[in-house]
């Protein structure tokens, strides 16, 4: 890390020190700006130790995150520097109000946290220490941008942005894998298919289990979230030694190179199938777009407009797609459904909303509804979750897993769990980043920005939630919360229930979920 940022400051023009005391570390970041900056590799200079009278206009530190050794860099830099200098902590988890303390002129001491590698990754985050001054800000900002970053000011809380917006993609894939709703390989690429970069267990892979562990556990520690506690499956593998990559094995086993993946989507069917009638029910996003697709695909493709309509059904439909308002409990509509509908009617209806046990109990044949989820855009997920629902029958099963191949998506089969995977990692995400945004730690848009170049997703966290809906985001994490606890239940500033404020948000299930205006609005 501390190469890449000595390369990517050479490469701006700058004279760089670079002081690092041990000699291999050194030879190899020799290496590294050689290849790196090119013809501005002279640009940098190697120094085991400070030298005496060495001047700098900013320093920037990245040693190992221990709080002990940073102050203690930090104390000879503020002794060899003059006051004009800004002093600049790489740290990823610690405080950089604790890292200054007892340091003279602390308002120029902050936060500049490069992405790995620095040469390649377009996002900084400066962070305001409780002490750091608007002159040190600005003149971050400027070398940020002087070096062709993006930089965004994050308040000096756990994880800043990223690496705290971010914990849940690990976290709730661990609880998934652990509750085991898919193996690792399929949540993975139920992940990629979602527009992720990388799915969470190749991503923790690479980064390194240790690292990630010691990142989460840095942030719960300083946080106190439940939501946001460790998972004892990661402690395990990393007290057996299973790092990732550079052990050899973790999620993925690496003794024979990179595991392959195909994310390849299905073959579209040769011809129009003109045995199966399909009506889809909904007024909703999801539902406009499956019926566009399945135009395509399929003959006769009826649309309700009136989710409620049931007398108004062409009642000769095989393959009833209810996408719904896409955030209530639609059972007692179902049953209605299932009333009037032939008994070899297959129903396909929003798992993310409906609670399929419950549904079960209430139907005469709850083998022939199996359970899909789509969030936000059609478009934009590849692959699609169904619900393996105890009482879901294969034949189901089966003509859901076909209607969604017709139509060019992938399908994973998942355990049927509030929130399936997509739903309860993508809601937890968006949820997050509304803490995020109601503590201080940054603006929404600084966020959206700094998850986009941070991290790679598709969409900035409160944009997706934009897209999703705030009140379908609700449902899923008060689903969600209700299986696993309150620690998951949406942020306050989620939603507005038309009940009293002293009720239970996760309890509720009367009143009107709606977007927060502040964010989503």
């Amino acid at each position: 890390m501390g190469a890449g940022i000595a390369a990517v400051a050479a490469l701006a023009g700058d004279d760089v020190a670079l002081i690092e005391p041990d000699a291999a570390a050194r030879e190899r970041a020799r290496q590294l700006i050689a290849g790196a900056a090119n013809d501005r590799a002279g640009k940098v200079q190697y120094y085991e130790t400070l030298p005496p009278g060495i001047q700098a206009d900013l320093a920037v530190e990245a040693v190992p995150e221990r709080l002990d050794l940073k102050r203690s860099v930090f104390a000879n830099l503020a002794q060899a520097l003059g006051p004009q200098a800004v002093l600049a902590t790489n740290t990823s988890s610690l405080s950089v109000g604790e890292i200054a303390q007892g340091l003279p002129n602390p308002e120029r001491v902050l936060g500049l946290h490069f992405f790995n590698p620095p040469t390649a990754m377009k996002l900084v985050e400066i962070v305001r220490g409780a002490e750091t001054g608007d002159e040190a800000i600005e003149r971050a900002r400027a070398a940020a941008t002087r070096f062709g970053k993006t930089a965004v000011v994050a308040a000096d809380t756990p994880g800043f942005i990223v690496n705290r917006v971010a914990r849940p993609y690990y976290l709730q894939a661990l609880r998934a894998y652990d509750a085991g709703i898919a193996t690792v390989e399929e949540l993975d690429r139920l992940a990629r298919g979602a527009g992720f970069r990388m799915g969470p267990f190749e991503l923790m892979d690479l980064i390194g289990l240790d690292v990630n562990l010691a990142t989460s556990e840095s942030i719960y520690e300083r946080t106190g979230a439940k939501r946001l506690e460790p998972v004892a499956l990661q402690r395990e593998l990393v007290q057996d030694g299973k790092l990732g990559r550079k052990s050899g094995a973790g999620f993925y086993d690496y003794s024979k190179g990179k595991p392959a993946h195909d994310d390849a989507p299905p073959a579209l069917p040769a011809e129009i199938n003109t045995e199966e009638r399909i009506l889809v029910i909904g007024l909703t996003n999801a539902a406009i777009e499956l019926r566009e697709a399945l135009d395509k695909a399929y003959a006769h493709v009826n649309v309700c407009e009136n989710p409620e309509a049931v007398d108004d059904m062409p009642l000769d439909a095989t393959i009833v797609i209810d996408a719904g308002d896409g955030v209530n409990d639609r059972g007692g509509f179902i049953g209605e459904l299932e009333a009037v509908f032939p008994p070899e009617t297959v129903f396909l209806v929003d798992a993310y909303a409906l609670d399929m046990s419950r549904l079960a109990k209430r139907l005469r044949h709850p083998e022939r509804v199996a359970g899909f989820g789509v969030l936000g855009s059609l478009a934009r997920q590849s692959v699609i979750e169904i619900a393996d629902a105890e009482a879901t029958g294969d034949d189901a099963l089966e003509l859901a897993q076909e209607v969604f191949e017709s139509i060019g998506k992938s399908v994973v089969l998942v355990e049927d769990r509030p929130g399936l995977f997509l739903g309860r990692t993508i809601g937890s995400i968006v949820n997050e980043a509304v803490y995020g945004v109601e503590e201080g730690v940054a603006s929404a848009d600084d966020i959206d920005l700094a998850m986009r170049l941070g991290t790679n997703y598709p969409l900035g966290p409160i944009a997706w939630g934009r897209e999703i809906g705030g009140d379908r985001i609700v449902r899923i994490l008060q689903r969600l919360a209700g299986a696993d606890g309150v620690a998951f239940a949406p942020q306050r500033a989620l939603w507005v229930l038309d009940v009293e404020d002293d009720q239970d948000p996760v309890s509720t299930q009367s009143g009107s979920a709606t977007p927060y205006p502040g964010i989503f609005g």
